[in-house]
């Protein structure tokens, strides 16, 4: 089919009657409604930029009037010289920028880095409005003076009252502004300054600047004050827009710009627009011929590409043609798809390396540092004397016999629905019950044996296939403990650990440790066993006082589960793991962990 108007055509036209319209009309806009728009955004930039100055000084001073008032309450109850020196150090390693405080309990306090001050600083609070707003305590007014002559860098203090009505106290804080310098001096072409009621000028970015008083901003900060309901101002004096903004009590922060440096950008931005437009006008004819060839194709690729990444092939084998936007999506395309076959990459290793449902969880933003409550049973397993056994081998056949044998007993964790919380050398640490439960703290309790009888039994393979290579057999033990915790993620928002903690976990920790003098392989508290009593089969063991409990804690060795094929008796586990039934009455309640005591 016969194209009849070319993409290429429609573009040169429109893109020409556009140029042609932008050059007839630009310099009304600019002289007009430009100008006219330009002047309202530059008063409100710097109008803006005024209350951003004055929130962050206000902020500061609050910051700083509020740490130095903790002080003065500090040493009002510390009588301790040494205390007292102690509590003034740290005060100003946390507030460096603090040059000195005064107060009746503190005295004269001077940074250390600003001691040669001390006889000026001195003379300052002694003498003139400095010294008569420390005595006059009638008036609550925080009192502001520039320090910058004494110091020779911006500086400024303010003396404000404290206590009870009848017992009103004074407070002077000297402050190292050249933070509150530099803040007023971002503003490319605004000016701005700290000033009193008064309209003498504390900070002042140009610190060369001789001139303290500004008459020509009385007016504006008298406004201010007869009409405090206002937060704060802005007028056009002499050519400049002059914005004011009252912190506290007498203190103002004054921004201001002057008509010319606003209407020069302007200035400068009508002239460029037209050299510009000029300039696109006569490429655009040839230009656009050439690049309309270059959209369509890519269009059309693209197109096909969204639909396999619709039907899950990730890997596109398309590739930018042009540097333009077109091109960038190309680009952004494959990128895209490189980025979702790596998330679907890193979802399979990711869940190597933890549970899967937490795996998704953190994929899916649905785990966030906190925690919840829950109602869980943890299980601790441990190799018994792993150090002999692991100083006899090489270190890759440590590594080795460990994969080989997590390998085993995760399996059995992943196929009753438990998490594995971490692993603790040889030890294995897991959970039922969070961050999902199977529906009660009974099957989550159930499940956690059952976890543990199929270890013994997969354990009993692993060791006769040892048996086989000539290396001795490997024994466990396993202990189980219901209760509350508190499961989440804990760490930082750069890496996170998804655990549980509580005593129940402590104490399934140490019940784990209650196998070797008892010669079981798998216990568990009165918690588990109240939950799930008429579905296992077990043997009550001696109470045991557990260190950090008063009460004894009643051990059972599991035996088997009810119905279930296999072990009636505790002679028979212990036939099958290995053991032998030990004289519970010669037992050392001090040896190895010492975590408990058997009751006789």
């Amino acid at each position: 089919m016969k194209i009849k108007y070319p993409i290429s055509l429609k573009q040169i036209a429109l893109f020409s009657f556009l140029i042609i319209l932008v050059l007839g009309v630009s310099t009304a806009l600019v002289s007009t409604l430009v100008r006219a728009d330009d002047k309202i955004k530059a008063e409100e930039n710097n109008l803006a930029l005024n209350g951003r100055t004055a929130q962050t000084v206000r902020t500061s001073l609050d910051n700083i009037q509020g740490n130095s008032y903790v002080l003065f309450e500090a040493f009002s109850v510390v009588v301790d010289s040494g205390e007292r020196e102690r509590l003034g150090e740290s005060f100003f390693r946390s507030n460096p920028d603090v040059l000195f405080v005064s107060s009746d309990e503190t005295g004269l306090l001077v940074n250390p880095s600003y001691k040669d001050f001390e006889a000026g600083i001195r003379a300052f609070l002694g003498s003139g409005e400095a010294s008569s707003a420390i005595s006059d305590k009638s008036d609550l007014k925080t009192k502001y003076f520039s320090a910058s002559v004494l110091f020779e860098f911006p500086s400024l203090v303010f003396i404000y009252k404290y206590g009870p009505s009848n017992d009103v106290k004074s407070g002077a804080v000297g402050l190292n502004a050249e933070s509150f310098a530099e803040l007023m001096s971002t503003g490319s072409n605004n000016t701005t300054i700290l000033v009193d009621e008064k309209a003498r000028v504390l900070v002042n970015p140009d610190f060369s600047s001789t001139r303290t008083v500004r008459d020509d901003l009385l007016f504006l900060i008298d406004e201010l004050l007869k009409n405090p309901e206002i937060d704060n101002t802005q007028q056009s004096v002499d050519g400049v827009f002059t914005a004011v903004h009252q912190i506290r009590d007498d203190l103002f922060v004054i921004t201001a710009i002057s008509e010319k440096s606003v209407y020069a950008v302007i200035n400068r931005t009508t002239f460029r627009i037209i050299l510009f437009s000029l300039a696109v006008f006569f490429a655009a004819i040839i230009l656009i011929r050439i690049f309309s060839n270059g959209i369509t194709n890519p269009v059309k690729e693209l197109v096909v590409a969204s639909n396999k990444i619709e039907k899950g092939e990730f890997e596109l084998d398309i590739e930018p043609r042009t540097h333009d936007e077109i091109g960038l999506l190309t680009s952004s395309f494959v990128q895209m798809g490189k980025g979702l076959s790596e998330r679907e990459k890193l979802m399979v290793s990711f869940s190597k390396f933890t549970n899967k449902t937490i795996a998704q969880k953190a994929a899916s933003g649905e785990l966030s540092l906190g925690g919840e409550n829950r109602n869980a049973t943890i299980f601790f397993s441990d190799i018994r004397s792993f150090t002999a056994m692991s100083e006899k081998m090489q270190p890759h056949e440590v590594v080795e016999f460990l994969n080989a044998y997590m390998t085993r007993m995760v399996e059995c964790v992943n196929q009753t629905g438990g998490v594995v919380d971490k692993y603790i050398g040889d030890a294995i640490m897991a959970v039922w019950g969070a961050p999902e439960s199977s529906g009660s703290p009974e099957g989550d309790a159930l499940n956690a044996v059952t976890a543990a009888l199929m270890m013994r039994d997969s354990l009993a393979e692993f060791n006769a296939e040892r048996a086989g290579k000539g290396l001795p057999p490997v024994k466990i033990g396993c202990g189980i403990n219901s209760g509350p915790v508190v499961a989440g993620q804990i760490g930082s928002e750069e890496r996170m650990e998804y655990t549980v903690i509580g005593d129940a976990v402590n104490l399934a920790s140490r019940t784990e440790a209650l196998n070797k003098p008892f010669a079981t392989d798998v216990l568990i508290t009165e918690n588990t066993y109240s939950l799930i009593k008429d579905k296992v089969l077990v043997a009550e063991m001696p109470g045991v006082h557990v260190k950090g409990k008063t009460d004894a804690i009643k051990m059972f060795a599991v035996v088997n589960l009810a119905g279930r094929e296999g072990a009636k008796s505790l002679d028979e586990v212990r036939a099958i793991i290995g053991t032998v039934a030990p004289d519970l009455s010669k037992v050392n309640t001090d040896d190895e962990e010492k975590k408990y005591n058997i009751q006789a």
